[in-house]
């Protein structure tokens, strides 16, 4: 029985690797209590390197958005650069994750202070579990304004995007707060993340 549990923890502590889900709802996102996973990442200006690396051993607010392109995303993004300075007072750094080509990066939220870095290869989005297929019909709607610079799933013509999250980490990476919301439209308020933030520091 001791054995078990043993194996059970250590289970528990396993970074997940899931499949792209068929659906938003479907996704199986990391949870509170669990340890990022160390998948590779590009910036602005085409360096790749572990996200271990990026974070540099800080306590870090990590966003997932659907790219630039997306108003939902954008709004998000800016909501939080209003709130920036009281993140970084507070020691937290904020990390912006996206499947947006690393060239195409700034295209969306504007100036920002914080890192932007691109998913291209769905690593993080696969690990962390939110990467999900849009139907058939939407993967051609979103084809035909976008094009290329959205990702498609090997061997399909589905596009694949991450349902949008936030991961409040502390300095080795263990989650304290999450939210995601398979509608895309409904976004944390920047205002409890902050005060996630603080619970989290205290």
């Amino acid at each position: 029985m001791k054995l078990w549990g043993l194996f059970a923890a250590l289970l528990l502590s396993l970074p997940l690797h899931a499949a792209i889900a068929p659906a938003p709802t479907q996704v199986t996102p990391l949870l509170n209590g669990m340890t990022i996973p160390d998948t590779s990442l590009t910036s602005l200006d085409g360096r790749t390197q572990p996200l271990s690396a990026w974070l540099g051993g800080k306590p870090s607010l990590l966003v997932f958005y659907r790219g630039g392109w997306c108003p939902c995303c954008n709004a998000q993004l800016s909501g939080l650069k209003r709130v920036e300075a009281q993140f970084s007072k507070m020691g937290v750094q904020i990390v912006a994750i996206s499947p947006d080509p690393a060239e195409q990066l700034q295209d969306g939220p504007g100036d920002t202070g914080y890192l932007l870095l691109s998913d291209r290869q769905l690593e993080a989005s696969e690990a962390f579990g939110l990467a999900y297929t849009l139907t058939p019909e939407l993967s051609a709607a979103y084809q035909g304004k976008l094009g290329r610079r959205l990702v498609t799933g090997q061997g399909s013509d589905l596009v694949v995007l991450p349902v949008p999250a936030v991961y409040l980490v502390d300095a080795d990476g263990l989650v304290h707060f999450s939210y995601l919301n398979p509608n895309y439209k409904v976004r944390v308020a920047p205002e409890l993340i902050l005060t996630a933030a603080e619970l989290m520091l205290n």
